[in-house]
């Protein structure tokens, strides 16, 4: 997917469906802070 489908994607969330919009970025920062965690938690296994 390129910029340019991501940008009227996400227009299209923000004109259209706030709520589902808010809750898709919700998602999507649950799914990041998630993955940070596993990542610091690799860090520390590997740096012991």
């Amino acid at each position: 997917m390129d910029n340019k489908d991501l940008e009227k994607l996400t227009e299209h969330f923000f004109e259209k469906c706030p709520t589902e919009a808010r809750n898709f970025f919700h998602q999507i920062l649950d799914k990041l802070e998630k993955i940070e965690d596993k990542i610091s938690a690799l860090e520390n296994k590997t740096s012991k």
